[in-house]
């Protein structure tokens, strides 16, 4: 009996633990949160990605003359197929970040690759102008860095002219904001998932996340996405510009614009947001809308966003299918940079004139 006993306590004792494991476990939506914010609030990191076009089609009878046509049908045939390959790293303190973007785009007979960095300090912001085939630039500039004194634009700001800018902290806190202003009005049944491993797509060789959590918009839940975004996503998001100038001056948006959009919408009866719904859904499908993040030590290590949408409409046929990929490493641990700060770079006031070509020409 007391061997029975013993045996009981210890199976309820067992039970208890695993019950409150499982119920420390958070909900989809609230890992996804937790993890962006965690890794938005990293000292220091290193990043790689890619954007690729995987199709684009533009309805033909909507460009106009034989020209324009020609010039649309170019761009789409360079975006087909382009790719966008990132990488970089960051750190807060110094604040300091670098982005690499290496694209390729076109077909076989006209094939362009450029190398893009971009370097970003406090104070500075440079870019280095690439080589571009077919378009000759001045040896003054091609192949230089670009430098933008952001000082000099926050004085420009205070005079009147050009936009304020958000430092890093507000930066943080907007997107912080927002992406939980979003977030807060998407229930995790309908849009958020738990896929294993082997159901992700293009996960970086050797990555193995703790878990991973998914954001998906299909055709079962679109006109409760639609109605979501009109009746509590957009007011909301409003109304936290409206509580803050720094974001009204940094997104150059005027108060007054934003309270007629709120009413505005405020007004609209249920009957016109179904109506807004159903003409949507009669012109758009939506083959695919998702967000996958990987999730590792709490932080969002891997990311994929993926767009897949097509026109329903007959005599206005388009689509677009892109996916991004990012994952991240190194997280707090001291990062190098592949370029050093420019020393003898192009004042971007001095870019009008270096293009300018001479009279007569």
């Amino acid at each position: 009996m007391k061997f029975l006993k013993s045996g009981l306590l210890g199976a309820l004792s067992l039970f208890v633990v695993i019950t409150a494991g499982c119920s420390t476990s958070k909900p989809p939506k609230e890992e996804m949160a937790s993890a962006l914010v965690k890794l938005q609030e990293a000292k220091s990191l290193k990043f790689t990605g890619d954007f690729a076009f995987d199709d684009v089609v533009i309805p033909q009878d909507k460009i106009g003359d034989e020209e324009s046509l020609a010039a649309t049908n170019m761009i789409v045939q360079l975006l087909k197929g382009a790719t966008i390959k990132i990488h970089g790293a960051m750190q807060k303190e110094p604040q300091r970040s670098e982005l690499v973007m290496d694209l390729s785009f076109g077909s076989e007979g006209m094939k362009v690759n450029l190398t893009i960095p971009i370097i970003i300090t406090k104070d500075k912001v440079w870019l280095k102008v690439p080589q571009i085939p077919g378009f000759a630039l001045p040896d003054t500039i091609a192949g230089k860095f670009i430098e933008v004194d952001l000082n000099k634009l926050k004085e420009e700001q205070k005079n009147g002219a050009g936009a304020a800018l958000l430092n890093t902290e507000q930066t943080e806190k907007l997107s912080q904001d927002i992406l939980k202003t979003v977030l807060d009005n998407f229930d995790d049944k309908t849009y958020f998932s738990e896929p294993k491993a082997e159901d992700v797509k293009g996960l970086p060789e050797g990555y193995k996340g703790d878990k991973f959590v998914r954001f998906s918009i299909n055709q079962q839940n679109v006109d409760q996405t639609i109605t979501t975004v009109i009746d509590k996503v957009a007011p909301q998001i409003i109304d936290l510009l409206l509580k803050n100038e720094e974001y009204l001056k940094a997104l150059q948006l005027k108060k007054e614009d934003l309270e007629a959009a709120k009413k505005d919408l405020a007004d609209k009866k249920e009957g016109e947001t179904q109506k807004t719904v159903d003409e949507l859904k009669k012109n758009l499908k939506i083959n695919e809308l998702s967000f996958t993040g990987g999730i590792e030590d709490d932080y969002m290590t891997y990311q994929d966003m993926r767009v897949n949408l097509d026109s329903t409409d007959p005599k206005n046929l388009m689509k677009l299918a892109v996916h991004f990929t990012m994952s991240y490493d190194d997280i707090n641990d001291k990062v190098k940079f592949e370029y050093e700060l420019p020393k003898d770079a192009v004042p971007v006031e001095q870019l009008q004139d270096m293009l300018t070509l001479p009279s007569g020409l």
